[in-house]
């Protein structure tokens, strides 16, 4: 098939492609009104490490002074990086479906959580089908964090090591317009995928000879000549 009959077929079979790219079209965009498919419930945290509790000397004078604050933030940070582990790990997911009083081997935390660390904050968000389901999962995350993170982390167990909950959680639907008009944008396509290789499939299948090119095809043979069609009456 070279690109003179690609042409051709396109041209003759166009209906059958506009039929199922509408048809895509339609049902991507009732089932993008349907309304949000998710919810996400968000929060954020703050790490911070301090030195509270530790005797001062002579030691603590400047330049020392600067040393020290300077590797105080360094370990928040390290302990913000360690906390976006710890919440998306296996025993983490068993307290919470402990918390919730639900088996845990249901609830497939690190799946459902996502997290963004940006230097010692961490934005925290869970998603889930309906927004009662989503805001449940995340305060039983933000009352584990707040009450149980040290015996998880050995450096918040410490005087001045500490986990507060900045932002309390939040619920707001997942899915965007944007979202949804890509969604809608996507299916489209696959539907005029669909429908080339229909369009393409209907016209292998279809016996029908149209010209001289589909007598060669069917029968193998020359064409010695050709009667131009006459105009239609």
């Amino acid at each position: 098939m070279d690109l003179h009959d690609a042409v051709a077929i396109l041209l003759r079979r166009w209906p059958i492609i506009a039929a199922v790219t509408i048809l895509a079209l339609v049902f991507a965009t009732a089932f993008s009104l349907r309304g949000p498919r998710a919810y996400e419930a968000s929060m954020r945290l703050a790490v911070s490490v301090t030195d509270e509790g530790s005797a001062t000397s002579e030691s603590d004078a400047p330049p020392y002074s600067y040393y020290r604050d300077y590797y105080l933030w360094l370990s928040s940070e390290y302990l913000a990086d360690d906390l976006a582990q710890l919440l998306k790990s296996q025993s983490f997911g068993t307290d919470v479906g402990q918390q919730l009083g639900e088996d845990a081997r249901t609830l497939d935390l690190s799946s459902l959580t996502t997290t963004k660390k940006t230097h010692r904050m961490l934005d925290v968000a869970v998603q889930a089908p309906s927004p009662t389901r989503a805001l449940q999962l995340a305060s039983a995350i933000a009352e584990l964090v707040r009450t149980q993170s040290p015996r998880y982390l050995g450096a918040l167990a410490s005087s001045g090591g500490r986990v507060a909950v900045i932002d309390q959680p939040s619920v707001h639907a997942a899915t965007t317009v944007g979202s949804q008009v890509a969604d809608v944008g996507l299916r489209g396509l696959l539907g005029l995928l669909a429908g080339l290789f229909l369009a393409f499939v209907v016209d292998y299948v279809d016996s029908t000879i149209r010209d001289a090119g589909d007598v060669r095809r069917a029968l193998g043979l020359p064409v010695l000549g050709e009667i131009p069609a006459g105009p239609r009456p």
